[in-house]
């Protein structure tokens, strides 16, 4: 039995808001990527796990409990972050941190510790006066600190500087390698790729892929910028490579797979003034143009 399980899952808010026909599922101690940009429906399914809204069609599962009839179940077995996690202003971070703790029955203070040197947090003084980035850290930390054995992060990356991003995905290869199962959330496909086994795409509520993280790296293009010595030859070159190419003038953007050497070949029969590339596809544009033609 997975730990978490989508099977054909509908929510709809309205024609195209929401989720259609959603399935995948999480095995125990593995961590799963769903990457898609804001609107693509990301924390619709994070409400559905959490029990806080009911689907209109299909089964929405953690260990075989039902999200919303027992979600009180649910609850006891995940550790879950929300994307917009709205705290009193006037609150103080360590009374509201022990306030949880108490409710929860008590937490570890030797984890919650070590957490908050991993994450380079310091839960004193009101929620009003901490950064963006300290306030998404104490999400992460009051997500974390019950050593759930699964854990669900709906945008953890949010807000967070490349530093901070790069020491949150270490925890959490040190939580998997604990043997937590994962279900992350989000846009960024750097750091999704890192941690996680499998990943899917969704778009438009909508899964239009799913890979290992593996074949999903073979998958993103690199970006090719080649200035040609008129618009001319730049529109010549279009009509022969056909396929992915943006013209400016006598500039043509390439965005292809793999290896360049057929574009080097194409390239060699035209006066070129410049090639710049070899850079990733942007991580926005990639999971936007995933599924298009499905779509």
């Amino acid at each position: 039995m997975p730990d978490i399980r989508f099977d054909d899952v509908t929510k709809e808010f309205d024609e195209a808001q929401g989720l259609f026909h959603v399935s995948f599922q999480v095995e125990e101690g593995q961590a799963f990527a769903v990457l898609g940009t804001q609107g693509a429906g990301k924390s619709t399914i994070a409400s559905l796990l959490m029990g806080l809204i009911l689907s209109d069609e299909g089964k929405c599962e953690v260990r075989g409990f039902d999200c919303f009839l027992h979600r009180k179940d649910v609850h006891k077995l995940v550790g879950f972050t929300p994307a917009l996690a709205a705290f009193p202003p006037e609150v103080n971070g360590e009374y509201y941190m022990r306030m949880l703790s108490e409710r929860h029955g008590g937490i570890s203070e030797k984890r919650v510790q070590s957490l908050m040197e991993k994450l380079d947090i310091n839960p004193m003084g009101p929620f009003g006066r901490m950064t963006m980035e300290n306030r998404r850290k104490m999400a992460l930390l009051f997500g974390l600190m019950y050593d759930s054995p699964i854990l669900v992060l709906d945008e953890p990356y949010a807000s967070l500087q490349v530093f901070a991003r790069n020491a949150l995905t270490d925890l959490l290869e040190e939580e998997k390698k604990s043997g937590k199962t994962i279900l992350i959330l989000t846009h960024v496909l750097q750091q999704a790729q890192r941690l996680c086994d499998r990943m899917a795409i969704l778009r438009k509520g909508r899964v239009v892929v799913e890979q290992s993280a593996q074949q999903m790296q073979f998958s993103r293009q690199k970006v090719y910028h080649v200035t040609f010595e008129t618009p001319e030859e730049a529109a010549r070159f279009s009509q022969e490579w056909e396929k992915g190419v943006e013209l400016v003038g006598a500039r043509a953007i390439i965005a292809i797979p793999g290896s360049p050497q057929m574009l080097i070949k194409t390239l060699a029969r035209y006066d070129v003034k410049d090639l710049v590339g070899g850079r990733d596809q942007s991580e926005e544009s990639f999971l936007h143009d995933w599924g298009n033609e499905m779509l």
